[in-house]
């Protein structure tokens, strides 16, 4: 009789095969796992079992939470390995998107010279980013510098009125550097200058000039 034959060899199917997920938000995979009694699976996000604090994480269950930051590129695998038969496996494709919008207050200000405007952020977003901002400051007349904006949002405005009197101040965000907003911002100053003298002066004789 000829011998019988070889068994099926097992095969690990990953569903969704693709997908996309905002930043911080959760998608869920399953593994199915035919011809064999050992259905378990490993999980991997790009080659890294578990995921890697870049591209994030996956459990035991194909539980994926994106990162909060944007990886570049923004395209994951997500794997499944047969724990039966580990040159088995199947993967998915997941695209980290980023739906972040921002807005500052105020908008537009004006700050008096050597005073300090606080300025505040709001990052919107359906998912879970990182709200953190980087400020920069710009303008025509800040060849000398105008200033920087501290981690508070806090923006001294320089001791020197700049020419043009104005700056740009720029939010924008760590979790998805495209995204930015500016702040149009209107340096002032009601610095005024006055002297006073006596109104004659002997021949001769010397007077002290005030300046207030």
């Amino acid at each position: 009789m000829p011998p019988p034959p070889p068994p099926p060899s097992i095969a690990v199917t990953v569903t969704p095969k693709n997908g996309s997920v905002l930043l911080g938000n959760t998608a869920t995979f399953s593994a199915t796992v035919t011809n064999t009694t050992d259905t378990s699976v490993n999980w991997s996000v790009n080659g890294m079992a578990g995921g890697s604090p870049v591209v994030c994480t996956i459990t035991h269950d194909g539980v994926y939470t994106s990162p909060a930051d944007l990886p570049s590129p923004a395209n994951v695998q997500i794997a499944a390995t047969s724990h039966a038969d580990v040159t088995k496996s199947d993967s998915a494709a997941v695209t980290v998107t980023s739906d972040i919008s921002l807005s500052v207050t105020p908008n537009p200000a004006s700050v008096e010279l050597g005073a300090v405007q606080g300025f505040h952020t709001t990052v919107a977003s359906s998912g879970h980013p990182d709200t953190a901002v980087r400020w920069s400051v710009s303008g025509a007349g800040c060849a000398s510098g105008c200033g920087a904006v501290d981690a508070s949002g806090n923006y001294p405005a320089p001791p020197i009125l700049p020419s043009p009197p104005s700056v740009t101040l720029t939010a924008q965000s760590v979790a998805d550097p495209s995204k930015q907003i500016s702040s149009a911002v209107s340096v002032t100053s009601t610095f005024s200058l006055q002297i006073s003298a006596p109104s004659n002066v002997p021949a001769g004789g010397r007077r002290r000039l005030l300046q207030h």
